[in-house]
Parts: C-alpha cells; structure tokens; sequence
C-alpha cells in the first residue's frame, strides 16, 4: 500500500474520532443540562449559616437568599448588622433589622447575584432583557470547562465556566477580570445543588456550615413598623435649636432627641438602669470618642401619634447630662414621614402613604444617616443631615483641610459629644445653597474629630430656617422657609 493510500485510510480512521471528541453541544442543550443539574435553586429561599472568628469573638454569618435578592447579617449573639440586596440597591440594616438604602443601583452585585442564583438559567431571562453567549470550550488548570458570557439587564457582564462533568458553575469573573470566585463542596439540597465552599481569588470567601429550603417565605428587613392613633404633634422646646421633646417609653414619659445623625435608638444609662432594662448583647459607639457598651430591650416607646413595640437600645453614658434620656434616630424615622415645624415648635410623626412626591431634595443614606447636595460659596458637596447637631454647617477636619479656602477660622471652641470631647474651627460664610434656597452669611465650623457621613453635617442651626419634612421611605426633604426669615431667599 502506497503513502497515499495509507495516509487516507488512517484518515478514513480518526475522522469519527476527531468528530467524537471535538463536537460541542448546542448552548441550549447545555442550559438544559444546566437546570436539571441545579435544580434552579433561585425559585426557592434558602437558608444558610457559616461561622467565623473576629479576634476572639466567635460571629455566626446568616444568609438568606431568593432569587437575585439576599439578607446577609453578622450575628454576635443576639446582635446582628448585616446588608440587605434587593436585586438592584444595597441597603444598610442595623440590630432592629430597619434597612436604609443607597440611591444607585449596584450592578455589579447584580451580576454576581445572577450567577451565583443560577437566575440566568430561567427560560424567562433573555425576556428580561438577558443574553447567554457561548465561548466554548476552555482549559483551567489542566481541566476542560465550558465557557458562557452572561450579560444581564443593568448589571456588569460575568463569565462562567461550567464543569462539564456535572454541568454545574465551577467558576466565575466579572468582564474586566476584577475578581474570580470558584465554588466547590456541591452538596444536595433538598431539590437542589448548592456549593458550600466558595474561593475568592484563591483565598477561602465563604465556608457554609449549613444550607437548607426554608419553608416560609423570603421577607426583606423593615424594622421598627409603628402603630398609629391620630397624627397629634409632639411639642418641642422652643429655648433649644436642637429638636427635643417628651415621648414616653414603658408608660414613663422622658425627655428624647429626634437626631437624624443616630444610626438606630439610643437611652442614657440612667434610664437603662429606672426601667431594669435586659441586656441583649455590647455594642461599640462611635461619636466624638468611642467605648464599649451595653445594649437592652425595652418598650413600647410612644413618640407622638406613633408606637414602636419592643426594640433594642444602644446605652449611652453621657447622654443624661445634655438634658434627655432617649435618642430616635434612624429606627424611629426609617417607617414614618417627619415634619419639624420651627416656627410652632412642633414635630409630627405620620405615616407615609401614597406615592412618592417629585418634590424635594433627594436623599441618599451613608450609615443610616441622611446625605444631601448642598453648594457652599462656589463648592458643591454632600453634606449628613443631622438634627442631633446644633452646629450650623460642620465640616470633618479632614474635607477642610482640603478645601482651606472656604472659609477663615476666626475663632474656635470646645464641643462636647457621645464618648468625648473636640474643638472646633468656626468661621462664616457668605451663602450656602440647598433646595433650591440660599441661606446668607451662615457660621460654618470644622471639628477636629468629626465621625458620620460624607464630608460633615448640616446641623440644627441651618435647619431652623426651615420646616422641613423628612421622608425616608421616600428618600426625599422638603424645605419651606420660615415666615420673615431674612436670610433666606429662593435661589436665582
């Protein structure tokens, strides 16, 4: 037999071969194999619990996730700080489980969400606006693995690589390669296949110690939702700028700070100790200084026409001194609509209901706390709103010290606050802008140490131009001059 012959024969032989091992499924074929492997794990809500130490305490992680939606709360005990995603925002949630959200949608978390919930492999995702692009087959680490590009709606692209013995995701990655997650450990979850070990670019991320279909449903986080009789206002005490008024909490009425800068609710330790509140757990407080404290259950609080059931309560020390013994700050204002009304020296709480007004300022939410676009002089920035302040207008030390030229320091003082003491840089100057108002020649400050949100506070002192109403469900504050207010004008 000649070359030629030999050489089509051997052809004639490897064809069937080649074709065997080279032939790829078709992409639905392989979304198919996909599905039946995982089960869809995204239509159910799943539980799960992993452990890990933060220095010597031990801190168990909860997770519950359906669909593109998670709760991820880290529990010391009965303490528990955790996010909320709800498939597009991320929301802050503190111990009383009230969730504040950011105002921009997060797309990256979208598109990990959709991967790591196999919510791509839903019939229904190229109807939503989703696309699946087949890559082929790769090689990783000395293993064949079938590659998908996934681009969802409003979220980042993600590549996946599919182990194509079991056709379950082993790996996935952003477009632009920021960072690799590898799951591992799939174990069998009632109907589905869950992976309890998860890498991040190669260190260990997330070690499930359980994993489990819950049988109620998914509910995201609401905190503190009140009880309502009547809308009657609470009255404020005229001789101070800060808004403070009398609320009752177990049938004891006390004095108590309405303080947008309070990431939840807070008692004097004075009061902790009239009311033989339980202890729950510590708690960590950062202000002017910062120390260890307790946290206690207690209730119900009765602010206005409003009522809170039992909650917990950060103990503040040093809080008695300043002339009130509670602090409502984001638990009490995360479920209600809010009207401080400095000319009647009134606060009102009511519910809010109907649809959200296009009027107002919006609102974004840094660590519980309210944050607004306000321009000072020729500089636009993003100030906390913090009733809690008196200052007028409070710059961290650090926002100043970067934007020396704003104002001249002409005097200084000494500032008192939770866990410490400060001093603050004060000068003027000669307007600030915000909703669409000028406020003339108003004092501005900087403190040394100055914790919260974004570059400083608008305290009480600017805030008493106005009534205002704060509406954080709808993340919006109206302002509304008061009457023969001089410094004050509508913008040009």
């Amino acid at each position: 037999m000649g070359f030629a012959a030999r050489a089509a024969l051997l052809c004639a032989l490897l064809l069937p071969l080649l074709g065997a091992s080279s032939q790829q499924a078709p992409l639905q074929t392989v979304l198919d194999r996909m599905r039946a492997a995982s089960g869809l794990p995204d239509r159910a809500h799943i539980a799960s619990a992993a452990q890990y130490r933060d220095d010597t305490i031990l801190i168990t992680r909860h997770e519950d996730t359906d669909g593109l939606r998670e709760l991820s709360e880290h529990c010391n005990e009965a303490i528990c700080l955790g996010m909320y995603f709800d498939g597009e925002r991320f929301y802050a949630v503190n111990m009383n489980g009230t969730a504040l959200p950011s105002s921009h949608i997060d797309y990256y978390s979208r598109g990990l969400r959709t991967i790591t919930s196999d919510a791509f492999l839903e019939p229904a995702f190229a109807r939503d606006g989703g696309h699946i692009e087949d890559r082929g087959l790769v090689t990783v680490d000395s293993k064949s693995y079938r590659r998908l590009a996934v681009a969802a709606r409003d979220a980042i692209p993600m590549e996946v690589d599919v182990d194509r013995q079991t056709w379950l995701v082993a790996r996935t990655r952003d477009a632009n390669e920021d960072a690799e997650f590898r799951f591992g450990d799939y174990r069998r979850v009632g109907s589905y296949m869950l992976p309890f070990a998860i890498d991040r670019n190669g260190q260990a991320f997330e070690r499930y110690k359980t994993r489990s279909v819950a049988t109620v449903p998914f509910e995201p986080p609401k905190g503190l939702v009140p009880v309502w009789n009547g809308s009657a206002p609470m009255a404020l005490d005229s001789s101070i700028v800060a808004p403070i008024g009398t609320c009752t909490i177990a049938g004891i009425a006390v004095r108590c700070l309405i303080d947008t800068g309070n990431s939840g609710i807070a008692m004097s330790l004075d009061l902790a100790e009239q009311l033989h509140a339980p202890i729950v757990g510590a708690f960590r407080v950062n202000g002017l200084g910062e120390y260890a404290t307790e946290v206690v259950t207690a209730g119900p609080l009765r602010v206005g026409s409003a009522t809170f059931g039992q909650a917990k309560y950060v103990v503040l020390h040093d809080i008695h001194a300043y002339g009130y013994d509670l602090v409502l700050g984001a638990d009490v204002l995360a479920n209600t609509s809010l009207t401080l009304d400095n000319d009647a020296h009134t606060a009102t709480f009511e519910n809010p209901s109907g649809d959200a007004s296009p009027n107002g300022i919006a609102l974004d939410f840094e660590n519980f706390l309210p944050v607004v676009a306000v321009k000072l002089g020729s500089l636009s920035t993003h100030l906390a709103v913090d009733t809690g302040d008196q200052s007028t207008i409070n710059l961290s030390y650090e926002y100043y010290r970067q934007h020396a030229d704003l104002f001249k320091a002409t005097r200084s003082q000494g500032v008192e606050g939770v866990g410490g003491t400060s001093v603050e840089l004060l000068g003027v100057i000669p307007v600030a802008q915000i909703g669409g108002f000028d406020v003339t020649s108003p004092s501005i400050g900087s403190t040394q140490i100055l914790r919260g949100a974004s570059h400083g506070h608008i305290g009480a002192g600017l805030l008493a131009h106005f009534r205002m109403v704060l509406d954080y469900s709808r993340r919006r504050l109206s302002l509304f001059a008061r009457r023969g207010d001089n410094a004050v004008r509508k913008s040009p």
